[in-house]
């Protein structure tokens, strides 16, 4: 009895290795892909977090701005002109002519004299950004509310209207955050 064990003589046509070659280059594009997502989607986030940092920033300086005129006892002197030498900056409107479309670079150089963000506490640095927040004060009128007739000699009533304007550009510097407030006060 021979032990021999029967040769097949069939041909391989190597489908195995290219169906799990295909297999395997499937897959790499597949996780090439989630890796660009994922790049992406960090990037995204990265840059939302920038926004929302400059936007803070923005606000805090807005409402310093607006504690600011709140604090003051008498009405503050405008400055028609540059530089101010008040000790609180308030400008006539106008005189710092369109400021939305100006570089942080603008605000930063102290621009019209713009006076740098301060916490309760006194403390003109803001955690996370890569500059200050800063923000600039301008007058824009007195609005009567007597109906502009006087009567005797006092002074007449109404209110000033001032408009705070604040800047900042977040965490990276590339985000840049304006905003505008209307503040009436009567003194």
């Amino acid at each position: 009895m021979s032990t021999e064990l029967p040769m097949r003589c069939a041909r391989q046509s190597g489908a195995t290795l290219t169906t799990s070659l295909l297999m395997l280059l499937v897959l790499t594009v597949l996780g090439l892909t989630g890796m660009q997502m994922s790049r992406m989607e960090e990037r995204m986030a990265g840059n939302t977090r920038d926004i929302n940092m400059a936007f803070q920033g923005a606000e805090a300086a807005l409402r310093n701005g607006e504690a600011l005129l709140r604090k003051q006892s008498t009405r503050p002197l405008d400055c028609p002109n540059s530089p101010c030498d008040s000790p609180i900056p308030v400008w006539t409107a106008g005189v710092l002519g369109e400021v939305v479309n100006r570089p942080p670079s603008w605000w930063q150089a102290g621009a019209g004299n713009a006076i740098p963000f301060a916490d309760a506490q006194g403390q003109q640095s803001m955690n996370g950004q890569s500059a200050d927040p800063t923000f600039f004060i301008e007058h824009l009128g007195f609005v009567r509310t007597d109906g502009g007739v006087e009567m005797g000699l006092d002074a007449p009533s109404g209110r000033d209207f001032y408009q705070v304007t604040a800047q900042s550009s977040g965490a990276s510097g590339s985000a840049n955050i304006i905003l505008q407030s209307t503040y009436a006060r009567k003194f």
